[in-house]
């Protein structure tokens, strides 16, 4: 016998009744995490501990007695039920309690307690970031919007600058040794600045950057280190440690380009105008002498070499006009070449032409790995990402 096919709605308003009637109220204890006050008023967040998690909502009406932040553990009593639109089943909370501070949040208080007192967060241990830096380096995820802030930023203020991309791993396991290998490696590339970091997240998600490893990276950094971890809410150890804290990928790379390519035109603008001011005022001078000492009545001979003079000041003025406006234009061939080869070494450029970029596991695969040890790699365009099983290495001879 067949059973009657029901729809999506009716079996989440089935399973919404059995867990209401069922269950009902609950009080649960557990460590908040990813806590947002929304702008209505009501309050989103995770409940969880060593093992499980779940969401929960508590609506503007119900009242706090204090402010809740993440890793903090608290006790909440409120009532399971399920929120249809995407088939969540959720804690609808009465009321919340404090019950202490949870394990990260006390892991990153220690750390940073210890780092103070080793002087790791000192103002006389920051390195001064340079004023026009024309190499700058950066260590970030790959993929994401944080890199594509941060190099997007980098060529609309300053595309004469060489950047030094080193994708790392931003989150779970190893990712903070591979973010300290990064920063040292940046600091052999001939970078004169690096910019660290990642998009925003829960505090397990930043954990990386709240790591003595990445600390000690980053402190004992010949180069000074821009910290752009999250946004402007979120605080690392690494944000503490670091030179410079952004408060965004976009505003680190602001800050490494304090002096944009507009303002180096202007200036060779203004410089240009300059030297023609003050080759007039010298050439008006010699010529208002000149003309005074024609003006008496001295010999001819004296005359001629006036004139001749006079004539030699018109050709070096019109020589020396063409040679400005000539040194002039080559700067700005200049920077228009430095512009396009910049343009050029953007990493992410060639997926625009077509080409793809090979990953596996969240790495880069360079000309030197070989895919013979690779069971399943990613592949990625412009627009689109594919998976994709090796199935065959082919000897390099087949493509001549």
């Amino acid at each position: 016998m067949q059973t009657k096919a029901i729809t999506v709605s009716e079996l989440t308003q089935e399973i919404k009744h059995q867990l209401e009637d069922n269950i009902g109220s609950v009080a649960v204890q557990g460590e908040l995490s990813n806590f947002k006050a929304h702008s209505s008023g009501h309050r989103y967040f995770t409940l969880k501990d060593e093992g499980s998690q779940i969401s929960c909502v508590m609506w503007r009406t119900r009242q706090l007695g204090f402010l809740p932040t993440d890793g903090m553990k608290v006790v909440i009593h409120g009532s399971l039920t399920v929120y249809p639109p995407r088939g969540n089943y959720q804690i609808d909370c009465r009321s919340m309690a404090p019950l202490g501070v949870g394990d990260l949040y006390l892991a990153f208080e220690k750390l940073k307690k210890e780092l103070a007192q080793l002087g790791y967060f000192d103002e006389d241990n920051k390195k001064p970031l340079p004023v026009m830096p024309m190499k700058i380096g950066v260590a970030t995820s790959p993929t994401g919007a944080a890199v594509k802030d941060i190099f997007s930023t980098l060529e609309r203020r300053f595309p004469v600058a060489k950047v030094y991309s080193r994708p790392a791993i931003v989150q779970g396991d190893g990712s903070e040794r591979d973010i300290a290998d990064a920063i040292e490696e940046l600091n052999g590339s001939g970078a004169e600045v690096i910019i660290v970091g990642r998009g925003g997240g829960s505090i397990e998600d930043l954990w990386a950057f709240n790591t003595r490893t990445v600390a000690d990276a980053i402190f004992n950094s010949n180069l000074p280190v821009i910290s752009a971890v999250g946004h402007e809410s979120d605080f690392t150890i690494a944000d503490f440690v670091a030179d410079r804290r952004a408060a965004t990928p976009t505003a680190a790379a602001e800050i490494a380009t304090p002096r944009t390519i507009d303002e180096l035109n202007q200036a060779f603008a203004s410089y240009g105008e300059l030297l023609h001011r003050l080759i007039n005022t010298k050439l008006k001078t010699l010529r208002q002498h000149f003309d005074f000492m024609a003006s008496k009545n001295l010999s001819r001979r004296l005359t001629e070499r006036i004139n001749l003079y006079n004539q030699m000041i018109d050709d070096f003025e019109l020589r020396n006009k063409n040679n400005v406006n000539n040194n002039i234009s080559n700067l700005k061939s200049r920077i228009n070449s430095l512009d396009s080869h910049c343009r050029s070494l953007y990493p992410l450029a060639p997926l625009g032409k077509g080409f793809a970029m090979l990953l596996h596991n969240g790495r880069v695969l360079s000309n030197e790995d070989s895919l013979g040890k690779m069971r399943r790699i990613e592949i990625r365009r412009k627009d689109e990402t594919a998976e994709a099983r090796v199935i065959k290495i082919l000897p390099k001879s087949l493509f001549g």
